[in-house]
């Protein structure tokens, strides 16, 4: 650890960045990291537990986005807390040039085997991770220990050799080499490309025009939006600062002189206040209806990452960019390539786009010819030994969603009960489709789903079709629910989507015990005439929009057991009638198109299950939203409990009309708020039944 000091200050002079993993417990690795990392003059992260109180900074992995628009010398990552690859791949971005990022974690052949607290987000219950043995750990520690410049410190051992740097980039005449260092121009830029973003945006905000500013971290997007404000506030505009949280855009604060006014995204569409430019940081952190509604009331520079970080990277490219085209088709993008914040020969940043898959990307087929296709199921040990193909099918998966973000990733390698199913033209996979088992659920958290008192992770289609859809059997069945899938942009509009699906109707039944294949998604009418067109039918519609996309969600089953196609007929009845319910109350305007092109069976019910609905509702914890058209044919073939003033009698009529606002129903008879409008109703709906145990 002699030459730990002159390397340092080498790795700075060259302006790059490098990983040390310390891998041995928790309590050498932690000695250890207090050692190497200096304790003053310096502003360190540390994400995890564990964290000394020197430290200028520490935060729990999960809260790895209270970071985001800061900058760090030195990065603690303490993934005994759990690798939360989201958190990796944030938090590397905010470390400056010079900066080491520590890894804490167990001994390397120990690690896949370790209780890693993350992957209790991959599973229903929590103890099934002590289980699991990580493949995404597997190909996390190969890739590690594959990389050359990567430093491993295993316990026991003495601390290993310091790699040679890569030498730092000539001059631009050609001359000797020199430090990098970033020193900005008289226009505060560090680089041709930032200039090029700066007069851009200036521009844009001159002549009115939106523009999109993107790159991955460290680029610099945060510093030019200041530059970009101190100018436009200097020439007399009025400009807003917004960002999904204040500390976001810290760089932007701090690269503008003047006064600059921070707003809060539902502030300004609460408030609305005057603005000539309105410039947000992280744009993809905010859904994407709000930005919508921000671009149509002010000129907007909108600046983020693609990559999904902060959670919705591709939904800001895959569905707000063509709603931004068709509000203003002239608005202008920018990507800046060149980092602002290290050397382009660090190492560390294209060290976690392996290990994270960051830049997997799909191999484009260069023609289709349906006779060499063949669909098979795909193993995720296949995965873990062919890494290309790995690349291949999350870059396709990538296209599938706008909500990939890198512990999709982990998902894939990890999470248990997944099955992938892919079409080949020759080696090429051009089709993919993810599934993921639920259902069938005890009886005992049947029950506690069903009242709303338990909501176990995962298990979406048993747990929604039952507490929303009100549909009490369906956590008694087993489904594979369609997670993603896709076909390659090069080979779609030629049938393989639905080919893909006609495949799994033929050999899920074959490969598992299965009553039913679901799927869930945003409905807009193209995904809906696709899945009606293959024989999914209709079991349940949000009637609120999704944050990001802005479409209600939808789902929808195909039976693959007799028992399944008996009672799904069932179950569409219920459906339809509870449809035609919503309809003669206030009714989204925009679910108008999706239910003239819902193709529904018969309005039909049970009295006995809407009796089962009002009680539970009554007694426990069911929601008066989705149990509305129950609750109101319950009641209407009821005489009213003589206990019952005619107020309370008012009071819930208006509150079990469907789609009626307990918010606005509470103001209107004098109750103090929603929860208040809610409790009133569950306690006028228990004057109908004897006892909790008399339904």
């Amino acid at each position: 650890m002699t030459n730990w000091r002159t390397w340092r200050q080498q790795l700075q002079y060259n302006g790059q960045r490098r990983l040390l993993v310390l891998a041995g417990t928790q309590e050498w690795a932690i000695e250890q990291a207090h050692h190497l990392m200096p304790h003053s003059g310096s502003c360190q992260l540390w994400l995890g537990e564990q964290a000394p109180a020197t430290h200028s900074k520490a935060l729990a992995t999960n809260k790895f986005k209270n970071a985001l628009g800061q900058e760090y010398d030195s990065l603690i990552f303490n993934a005994f807390s759990g690798l939360h690859p989201d958190a990796l791949g944030a938090t590397a971005g905010t470390l400056k040039a010079g900066g080491v990022m520590l890894l804490l974690c167990p001994p390397l052949a120990q690690w896949p085997d370790y209780a890693d607290p993350d992957l209790t987000r991959y599973v229903a219950q929590a103890e099934q991770a002590l289980a699991l043995d990580s493949r995404f750990l597997r190909r996390f520690i190969r890739e590690l220990q594959h990389n050359k410049q990567v430093i491993i410190w295993h316990q026991g051992q003495p601390f290993p050799a310091l790699p040679a740097l890569l030498q730092p980039l000539n001059s631009p005449q050609g001359c000797s080499q020199q430090a990098w260092q970033p020193v900005r121009d008289t226009k505060g830029c560090l680089n041709r490309q930032q200039r090029h973003a700066l007069a851009n945006i200036l521009h844009c905000a001159r002549t009115r025009t939106h523009m999109v500013l993107t790159a991955d971290r460290g680029r610099g997007k945060s510093s030019l939006l200041g530059l970009a404000a101190q100018r436009l506030l200097q020439s007399g505009l009025t400009v807003l600062l917004s960002a999904s949280n204040q500390d976001a855009p810290a760089q932007a604060f701090k690269h503008c002189a003047s006064p600059l006014r921070f707003m809060a995204p539902d502030a300004l569409l609460s408030e609305q206040p005057t603005a000539d430019i309105l410039l947000i940081d992280e744009a993809a952190a905010i859904p994407v209806p709000m930005l919508v509604t921000l671009a149509q009331r002010y000129c907007c520079i909108f600046a983020s990452t693609e990559h999904g970080y902060e959670g919705t990277g591709l939904g800001f490219q895959l569905k707000f960019q063509p709603k931004l085209n068709e509000l203003s088709p002239h608005w202008r993008k920018v990507h800046l390539h060149t980092p602002a914040r290290w050397s382009p020969q660090d190492s560390l940043e294209p060290l976690i786009f392996n290990l994270l898959a960051l830049n997997a990307e799909p191999q484009s087929p260069r023609g289709l010819t349906k006779s060499g296709l063949k669909t098979q199921w795909i193993s995720r040990a296949t995965l873990l030994d062919n890494d290309a193909l790995l690349q291949q099918l999350f870059g396709l998966l990538t296209l599938a969603h706008y909500q990939t973000r890198p512990s999709d990733l982990r998902h894939l390698l990890d999470a248990p009960n997944l099955l992938l199913a892919v079409t080949f033209q020759g080696n090429l996979p051009i089709a993919v489709a993810l599934l993921c088992a639920e259902g069938p659920l005890s009886a005992a958290l049947s029950q506690g789903v069903w009242r709303g008192q338990r909501r176990p992770r995962g298990h979406l289609l048993p747990q929604s079709l039952a507490f929303h859809g009100g549909l009490a059997t369906a956590t008694q069945y087993s489904y594979y629910r369609i997670m993603r899938i896709v076909v390659h942009p090069h080979s779609q509009q030629q049938g393989l989507g639905s080919q893909l699906l006609a495949w799994l109707q033929q050999h899920l039944p074959q490969k598992t015990h299965c009553d039913f294949i679901g799927t869930s998604f945003g409905a807009s009418p193209s995904l809906l005439t696709f899945w009606q067109n293959n024989g999914f039918k209709a079991l349940r519609l949000g009637q609120s929009r999704d944050g990001v996309s802005g479409l209600h969600a939808i789902m929808m089953l195909w039976p693959c057991s007799a028992s399944a196609q008996q009672i799904l007929f069932d179950w569409q009845g219920q459906f339809s009638a509870n449809l035609q319910a919503y309809r003669q109350g206030i009714w989204p305007r925009a679910l108008t198109p999706i239910y003239q092109q819902l193709s529904l069976a018969p309005a039909t019910y049970s009295a006995q299950q809407d009796r089962l609905i009002a009680h539970d509702f009554a007694f426990f914890h069911r929601d008066l939203l989705c149990d509305q058209p129950a609750l109101l044919r319950f009641i209407k073939r009821q005489p009213w409990p003589n206990k019952l003033t005619i107020n309370q009698q008012n009071i819930l009529t208006a509150l079990l009309t469907p789609g009626a606002n307990p918010s606005q129903v509470a103001t209107h008879y004098g109750l103090s708020g929603y929860k208040t409008a809610i409790s009133q109703s569950r306690n006028i709906m228990q004057h109908f039944f004897k006892a909790p145990s008399e339904p």
